[in-house]
């Protein structure tokens, strides 16, 4: 059966919903959510408070959504790892998609990695940074699982597979991270690539059996 085109109505709440993610987004990032306001958000939508809260219910809501569809992302790139027979390979392959996820998709990935959200103690924010943290644990185990692949195949040395990953994990953020300081210290996406690649030779040389 084939599916009807969406109606013009729909096509307008469909730009007003996206609208408002990416106003929401922009501030989140500038000023953090907990400063930021459903006014602030509607005036920079270009909305009405009242579309704010038709579509999102709430700034909470609002935050749900951009997370939820930051997260589709990253799994995407991540899904897009090329099937290397190699699992070593593979696992520098990962570096290089998240590297992708980052310069492609920056606002996608401040959410994802950086968690601009401010400390909290409500209840429905700290489910929704549990969703980041179950969500990202599973990517992050999965190229753990490559890792340990690569040690069984006799690809690389034996260490601490989850430990390598962890350091991994946290080089990849840690450097792509310097691209979003605002002082002297800031990398371009250049050096960020530059500086990854590097990485990836250390690695490959410091496991080489």
């Amino acid at each position: 059966m084939t599916e009807q085109a969406p109606t013009r109505g729909q096509r307008r709440k469909a730009r007003t919903a996206r609208a408002i993610l990416e106003a929401a987004s922009e501030l989140f990032f500038l000023r953090g959510m907990a400063r930021t306001t459903i006014d602030e958000i509607a005036e920079r939508a270009d909305v009405s408070v009242g579309s704010v809260y038709f579509h999102f219910r709430s700034k909470e809501g609002v935050y749900l959504a951009l997370v939820e569809e930051a997260l589709d992302v990253n799994e995407r790139y991540m899904r897009d790892v090329p099937d290397e027979p190699s699992p070593l390979r593979r696992v520098l392959d990962a570096g290089e998609a998240y590297l992708r996820f980052h310069l492609e998709r920056p606002d996608a990935f401040r959410l994802v990695a950086l968690r601009i959200l401010e400390p909290t103690v409500d209840a429905g924010l700290s489910a929704v940074e549990q969703r980041i943290a179950d969500r990202v644990e599973r990517l992050v185990g999965a190229v753990g699982d490559d890792l340990q692949a690569a040690i069984d195949a006799g690809e690389i040395r034996p260490i601490a597979a989850e430990d390598g990953m962890r350091f991994l994990w946290g080089a990849w953020n840690g450097v792509i991270a310097l691209s979003l300081r605002q002082d002297r210290l800031r990398l371009t996406d250049e050096q960020v690539r530059s500086a990854l690649d590097e990485g990836r030779a250390i690695v490959e040389r410091g496991l080489a059996v």
